[in-house]
């Protein structure tokens, strides 16, 4: 190998060594951030993004029948035999003696066409005048493609609501590891207290040994807590569609700052029944249902179209194009179809469109009284998760003052090792229901605003 072979492998072993030693970068992630990206990569909402766009071109479908129709057809048709035409004089079938109306005899005359290639073009123009079902089908998908915005509008809740549970999960569990890491150095501290009390002789050798197993006893803890960080990390990436290999950084906490009032239920439900998508939906569904009658009742009248068409037609005896005549023809008129007997079938579509409709009021009705209950069930947790905060905190307080007296006491050689786990057991205690009570709350929020119907109606720019 030459020496300038060498040194090109040797830059590349360097190369390649700098970029693996590099660490992956970290993507720094706010709250709103989260919710932000997830509008854009969120492949739920994409999939409703696309729903939304096919009902836009039924629409656009159901406007191009109103539109006029311009149609070519050609046909070619080779015959194996000729063909006999008669053509009847005037007077043909008269009494016998009956004077003529014309000269000449009165009998049909046989003319035997000699052409084996039948070749016609036609162009034809049509122009819907009146179909009632029509008008009635644009304006079903106008609805509907009303229907499929508020389709949308539910989507983004959830993927709202899903983004800012998920992101509540990261918090509280990276906060539960947190504590834990705490009540680890607490009890660390606490051993090599009782190792100086030990060597005083105000200790005994169990006191030792009981602060080493409580010290051993919460690494497993914080193994597992440690895991559950990353794998609420993973349920978050999947929820805002970030790749799972990405790294990520929150940058919020879990915090209960500036407590929203709790609404009256009034207020709340006259909200719900006019924001959730849900219900407008189901409204909307309605209106459907309903031209859909119409569609089905127009179905059973009469249609009026207007029709022009131009026809290029010859008949030859003989494969040559290039000598081939010619005829045309152009004509235009009305078409009139009026439905008579069609086996009960428009009769029955119509029945089924009326039962579809009272199905669609019945879910409605049911719906507005689910969202009662929700609404309920959201404003107590409201509530509750903010009087357990309010309690909570001031619990952790008492915890802590507790645990510092009790530790001063055991540094002392006054009190006893049990006393201060049992302390160091109620302050970890008081913290992880605070935290919980904090937790809950947000959770409490996320979901009131999903019920609200606030959750998808925010103006959120990805």
């Amino acid at each position: 190998m030459s020496k300038l072979a060498r040194v090109w492998v040797v830059l590349c072993l360097i190369s390649i060594c700098v970029h693996s030693a590099a660490p992956a970068q970290v993507r720094r992630l706010s709250l709103d951030d989260a919710v932000a990206l997830a509008m854009e990569y969120n492949r739920e909402l994409r999939v409703a993004k696309l729903e939304q766009a096919k009902a836009e071109q039924s629409v656009r479908e159901a406007w191009g029948n109103v539109y006029p129709s311009l149609t070519l057809t050609g046909q070619f048709a080779h015959s194996f035999r000729n063909t006999n035409f008669f053509i009847f004089p005037a007077g043909f079938g008269l009494p016998p003696g009956a004077p003529a109306s014309g000269a000449g005899s009165n009998a049909p005359t046989q003319i035997v066409a000699t052409g084996i290639n039948n070749i016609n073009a036609t162009l034809q123009f049509t122009q819907p005048i009146y179909r009632g079902a029509i008008f009635a089908g644009i304006r079903a998908s106008t609805v509907v493609d009303a229907i499929s915005d508020e389709s949308f509008i539910a989507a983004r809740a959830n993927t709202v609501t899903d983004v800012k549970k998920a992101y509540y999960d990261v918090l509280i569990a990276q906060e539960s590891a947190k504590l834990i890491e705490q009540s680890i150095a607490r009890n660390e501290q606490a051993l090599q207290d009782v190792r100086l009390l030990y060597r005083q002789g105000l200790a005994a050798d169990i006191d030792t040994l009981r602060a080493y197993l409580a010290v051993e006893n919460l690494r497993p803890q914080l193994i597992k807590a440690q895991n559950a960080v990353e794998t609420a990390k993973t349920m978050l990436k999947v929820k805002i569609g970030l790749p799972t290999s990405e790294e990520l950084e929150l940058t919020d906490a879990l915090r209960a700052q500036n407590l929203i009032p709790t609404p009256s239920f009034a207020d709340a439900y006259t909200e719900a029944l006019k924001n959730r998508p849900e219900v407008r939906q189901l409204e909307l569904q309605e209106r459907a249902n309903t031209e859909q009658i119409a569609a089905e009742f127009s179905n059973m009248l009469p249609t009026l179209d207007l029709f022009a068409q131009a026809q290029v037609l010859t008949l030859q005896n003989n494969f040559n194009i290039g000598s081939y005549q010619w005829g045309t023809n152009l004509a235009a008129g009305l078409q009139l179809s009026v439905p008579i007997f069609s086996g009960f079938r428009n009769d029955a579509r119509l029945q089924r469109a009326e039962l579809e409709r009272k199905q669609t009021q019945a879910r409605l009705e049911n719906l507005q009284e689910l969202i009662r209950s929700e609404v309920l069930v959201a404003l107590a947790n409201l509530d509750e998760a903010k009087k357990r905060i309010a309690v909570q905190a001031t619990t952790v307080q008492s915890a802590e003052r507790s645990y510092a007296i009790t530790r001063s006491r055991r540094q002392q050689g006054i009190g006893s090792q049990l006393e201060l786990t049992d302390a160091e057991l109620a302050l970890n205690q008081a913290k992880v229901n605070y935290l919980q009570a904090v937790y809950d709350y947000l959770i409490a929020k996320a979901n009131l605003e999903k019920v609200l119907g606030r959750a998808g109606r925010l103006d959120i720019k990805p």
